[in-house]
């Protein structure tokens, strides 16, 4: 999830079409080689954990790691998670991992 128009609009395409009842939803965000945040250095050996859609939501949370806080995102999966009895998270993944356990 980047959250251009084109992962909102699979998101929503996911929603209408393949999430069912009870179905846990988890959206990955791949952070750039250069992100700066202050959790980096935590997640280097046991990797980043699953954020819930309520911490998510948070601005601290958003600002804290250089991720867009969007509406339209969050409003989907708020909505989906009323209607459908879904749960959502979010899972940063830091090229930083990718790239140390793929070599």
């Amino acid at each position: 999830m980047d959250f251009s128009s084109t992962s909102k609009l699979a998101l929503r395409w996911a929603v209408d079409n393949l999430i069912n009842q009870g179905d846990l939803i988890i959206l990955t965000n791949i952070q750039p080689p250069k992100s700066d945040h202050t959790r980096k250095e935590l997640f280097e050996d046991t990797g980043s954990p699953l954020v819930p859609l309520e911490e998510l939501k948070e601005i601290n949370f958003t600002k804290q790691y250089g991720i867009a806080r969007d509406s339209e995102v969050l409003d989907i999966l708020d909505t989906v998670s009323k209607t459908k009895e879904v749960c959502s998270y979010l899972k940063l993944l830091l090229s930083l991992f990718l790239t140390e356990r793929c070599l």
